[in-house]
C-alpha cells in the first residue's frame, strides 16, 4: 500500500463499531491486515443500506429472469461488449446514446473522442456500463464480468488522477461525471464485491478515489448559473450517495449536510410549481427526478428523514410524468429529449409513495432496474399496490407553458401536447406554439428531436430551429435566433396564453413576441380546439399591416405522406397504423408542399421523414385554419369540411378578418356518426351588441362557439 492510501485510512473514524480490527491493525502498523479487515467490513456490513440486500439475491435473480427478458438481453449484450473493450451506450436513460461500437485494442483511451463528439467521451467516463457488468456477474456467476470491472476500475483510477485545485477538468473530471461515477461505482460494487478479483487493495484504491470525488464535488461552487443547472443536481446526488456509502469517514457528515443543502436549494430553483423542470426537456426533467427520488429512498433506507421540500418536489415531478406521458407511455420529444418510456419513473414514484394513481400509469409489475433499486420487499409491495385511474385527463402546466389534451387514459385514446412557454436554456428548442398529436396508438404529429450536441454538422442547428417544429413562421424568419448548440440570440417570449378544459372539449391559445421587432410587426396567434374524443381544429392567425409570407409546418413519423394539390388536403398513408388527415378550411388561400425532413428519436440517430409546409402570401390580417382528423388503422373515414358564412344579427355578412366558421359533417362510421359540427372563431373579440353573430341560423355570442347538431337537436357550447 502507498503512503497516500494510509493517510486516507487515517481519515476514517476507526473508533466506530465494526472497525475494531481495522483500528487494531493500524495501531500495530500492519497495513495489509488493516486493509483486509476493512475489506471484510465492506463485504459483510448491513449498514448503510443503499438498494437491494444480499439476502434478496436469489428471489431477485429468479424474478428478473422470469419477468425481464428484454432488459436481460441488453444487460448481457452490454457486459459482453465491455468485457471485449467495446463500448456502445444503449441504456434508455443514457443521456447521450450511441449505436456505433468503439473497440480499444489494448488499453482504453479514456480521452478518446470519436466522430468529433466529446459527449461520447463523457459517457465513457460515467461508467454506467459497470453496473451491467455487475448485474451480469450475479446473474451468471461468470468471473469474466467481475474481472473486467476490477481491471477497468483500477485502470481508470491509475490513469485519471483528480485535477489539482484550479486546473481544468479535462474530459474525465467534469463535476457532472464525478457525481455520476459516485452512483455508478457504489452500485456496481454491490454486485461484484465478493468476487476474488475485488481485492482489499482495490477496495482501498476505490475508496481513496471516491474520497477524492467527494472532496472535488464539495469544492465545486454551486451558485449562480450552476445552481439552476441539472449538473448541480446530478453531482450533489452523487455526493450524498458517497456520504452514506463511506459513512465511517470523518468527512461523511459534512458531505451529507452540504449535498442535502444543495439539493434542497436546487428544488426551489429548478422545478416549477406545476412540477416540470425549467429546462423544457422531459429527458432532463427525469434525470433530475431520478436524483431527487434516489436521495429520498437512500435517506429512508438509512433511518434519515428526507427533506420534506425535496420529497414534495419528487411527488410533483412524478405526477408531471404521469400527465405528460403519451398514450404509448412515452415522453414528448420536447427540447433535448429521446423517445423514452416513462413507466419506470412513474412506477418508482408509485412504489415510493405507495400511490395507486401513479401505479395506474406505471408498469403492471416492477421493471428490472426498479427491482434492483427497491429490492425484493419493493417487488412484493408493488405487486400488492392497487391502481386508481387519474381523476383528470387534460392538464395545464401553466408555469412552464405546456398543455396536455387527452380524451382518456386508454392506449388508443387521443392526445395533444401544446407548448407556449419560455425557452428553457440550452436544452430548449425554438418550439414556441409547437403541437404534438398522438392517437390510436401512434404519433401523428411529432417534434423532430435533438440528434446530438455538436455544431460540427448542420443537424443540430436544423433540429433546434423553428421549422423543425409544428409551429408557424413569417417570411422564413425564425422567431428565436439560433447562435450555437447551446445559445440563442433573439428569443421569442410567450404572451396571451389561455386554457379551458371541459368534459367535451379542450381549448388553448397562445402567442409570442418573436416578430414584433420587424419594421411591420406581426402578431401570430395559435388557437386549438380539441373536440373530444376525435379531432382538433387548428386556427393560426397573423395580425399585421403589410404583405408577408406566412407558413405552417407539420412533421410526421417516417412513412408516406400524400398532398392533394386540388384541395390542399394532406394525409399520412400507413396501411397498418393510424393516420392523420389535415383538412384546410380555406384551401384557396394556401399553397402547400411535402418536403424532405429529418427526425431524431434517439441521441446520435437520425432518420428521414417528411414534413408539410402550408404557405399564405397576404397583406394585413390573415388566418390559416385546418381540421386535424386522426383515423384508426385501416379507416378512410373523414368528415366533410367547408367554410360557412357568418352574419351579424342584422343579417349582414361579417368580414373574415372579424369572424370565420367551419362546418364538419360526419359519416356513419365516425365516433360522431350522424352529427354536424359548426365551429365559430372570432378574430375580433365580441364586446358590443353588433358582435352577436348568426351561424347557420343560430344566433350566438362568444369568441369561440361550437354548435353540435344531431337528429334535429342542437347543442350550443360557448367555449370562450
Amino acid at each position: 500500500m502507498s503512503a497516500g492510501e494510509t493517510v486516507h485510512l487515517n481519515r476514517m473514524q476507526v473508533e466506530v463499531e465494526g472497525l475494531e480490527m481495522v483500528r487494531a491493525s493500524l495501531a500495530a502498523g500492519d497495513e495489509a491486515a488493516a486493509y483486509a479487515a476493512l475489506h471484510r467490513q465492506y463485504l459483510d456490513r448491513i449498514e448503510p443500506k443503499l438498494y437491494w440486500e444480499e439476502s434478496d439475491l436469489d428471489q431477485l435473480k429468479q424474478y428478473v429472469l422470469e419477468q425481464c427478458p428484454h432488459e436481460l438481453q441488453l444487460i448481457k449484450k452490454t457486459a459482453d461488449e465491455v468485457a471485449a473493450n467495446t463500448f456502445v451506450f444503449q441504456f434508455p436513460w443514457d443521456m447521450e446514446r450511441t449505436n456505433i461500437p468503439v473497440t480499444f485494442d489494448g488499453a482504453i483511451d479514456w480521452n478518446h473522442i470519436p466522430a468529433e463528439d466529446p459527449e461520447w467521451t463523457y459517457m465513457l467516463n460515467r461508467h454506467r456500463y459497470w453496473i451491467a457488468l455487475g448485474q451480469a456477474y450475479v446473474l451468471t456467476g461468470d468471473e469474466t464480468y467481475a474481472k473486467t470491472f476490477c481491471q477497468q476500475l483500477e485502470d481508470w483510477i491509475d490513469r485519471n488522477p483528480v485535477p489539482v485545485k484550479g486546473a481544468p477538468p479535462g474530459l474525465t473530471w467534469r463535476s457532472i461525471e464525478a457525481g455520476l461515477r459516485c452512483e455508478n461505482w457504489t452500485k456496481a460494487f454491490a454486485y461484484v464485491k465478493r468476487s476474488p478479483h475485488f481485492t482489499p487493495a482495490l477496495l482501498a484504491k476505490m475508496l481513496t478515489s471516491l474520497y477524492e470525488h467527494a472532496e472535488y464535488i464539495v469544492a465545486t461552487p454551486c451558485e449562480g448559473a450552476k445552481r439552476i443547472s441539472n449538473w448541480s443536481v446530478l453531482e450533489n446526488h452523487g455526493l450524498f450517495e458517497v456520504s452514506l456509502f463511506m459513512r465511517e469517514w470523518k468527512s461523511a457528515g459534512f458531505w451529507q449536510e452540504i449535498s442535502e443543502k444543495r439539493l434542497k436549494e436546487t428544488t426551489r430553483l429548478q422545478v416549477l410549481k406545476d412540477g416540470l423542470h425549467w429546462e423544457q426537456s422531459p429527458m432532463y426533467h427525469n434525470e433530475v427526478l431520478h436524483c431527487y427520488l434516489d436521495y429520498c429512498l437512500l435517506s429512508r433506507n438509512n433511518g434519515l428523514t428526507p427533506d420534506s421540500e425535496i420529497e414534495a418536489t419528487v411527488r410533483k415531478m412524478a405526477y408531471a410524468d404521469l400527465y405528460i406521458a403519451k398514450p404509448n407511455h412515452h415522453q414528448p420529444l420536447q427540447g433535448d429529449s429521446d423517445d423514452n418510456d416513462l413507466r419506470d419513473f412513474i412506477s418508482a414514484g408509485a412504489l415510493y409513495f405507495e400511490d395507486e394513481t401513479l401505479k395506474y400509469g406505471g408498469f403492471a409489475r416492477l421493471d428490472f432496474e426498479n427491482a434492483w433499486t427497491f429490492g425484493w420487499e419493493g417487488v412484493l409491495k408493488y405487486d400488492q399496490l392497487g391502481t386508481a385511474a387519474p381523476d383528470v385527463t387534460s392538464v395545464a402546466f401553466r408555469n412552464t407553458g405546456n398543455y396536455v389534451m387527452r380524451s382518456g387514459w386508454d392506449e388508443q385514446d387521443a392526445y395533444g401536447y401544446f407548448h407556449c412557454g419560455f425557452m428553457g436554456g440550452g436544452h430548449g428548442h425554438a418550439d414556441m406554439l409547437h403541437f404534438d398529436i398522438h392517437a390510436y396508438g401512434r404519433d401523428l404529429l411529432t417534434d423532430a428531436g435533438r440528434y446530438n450536441y455538436g455544431d460540427h454538422t448542420m443537424l443540430r442547428r436544423i433540429l433546434k430551429q423553428c421549422d423543425s417544429h409544428n409551429t408557424t413562421t413569417v417570411d422564413g424568419i425564425d422567431f428565436s435566433e439560433y447562435h450555437s448548440s447551446w445559445s440563442y440570440g433573439r428569443i421569442a417570449e410567450p404572451v396571451g396564453v389561455q386554457w379551458i378544459t371541459e368534459p367535451t372539449f379542450d381549448y388553448v391559445e397562445g402567442s409570442h413576441t418573436g416578430y414584433r421587432y420587424l419594421a411591420d410587426p406581426v402578431y401570430p396567434l395559435r388557437r386549438i380546439v380539441f373536440v373530444k374524443p376525435g379531432y382538433w381544429v387548428l386556427a393560426d392567425s397573423f395580425d399585421c399591416k403589410e404583405e408577408h409570407t406566412f407558413e405552417q409546418h407539420f412533421h410526421f413519423m417516417p412513412g408516406e405522406v400524400v398532398f392533394d394539390d386540388s384541395n390542399k388536403v394532406c394525409c399520412t398513408v400507413s396501411p397498418d397504423e393510424a393516420n392523420l388527415r389535415i383538412i384546410p378550411v380555406h384551401p384557396g388561400r394556401l399553397t402547400g408542399s411535402v418536403r424532405d425532413s429529418i427526425i431524431s428519436r434517439e441521441y446520435n440517430v437520425v432518420e428521414d421523414n417528411l414534413a408539410v409546409t402550408y404557405q399564405s402570401r397576404a397583406t394585413g390580417f390573415t388566418s390559416m385554419i385546418h381540421v386535424l382528423f386522426p383515423q384508426p388503422a385501416g379507416s378512410l373515414d373523414a368528415p366533410e369540411v367547408e367554410a360557412v358564412k357568418v352574419y351579424n344579427y342584422l343579417g349582414h355578412i361579417v368580414a373574415e378578418r372579424e369572424a370565420e366558421a367551419v362546418r364538419l359533417t360526419f359519416g356513419e362510421h365516425s365516433v360522431f356518426a350522424g352529427e354536424e359540427h359548426i365551429l365559430l372563431i372570432c378574430h375580433k373579440v365580441p364586446g358590443y351588441h353588433i358582435d352577436s353573430y348568426v351561424v347557420e341560423g343560430t344566433q350566438v355570442f362568444g369568441e369561440v362557439v361550437l354548435l353540435r347538431r344531431k337528429q334535429g337537436q342542437e347543442e350550443v357550447i360557448v367555449i370562450k
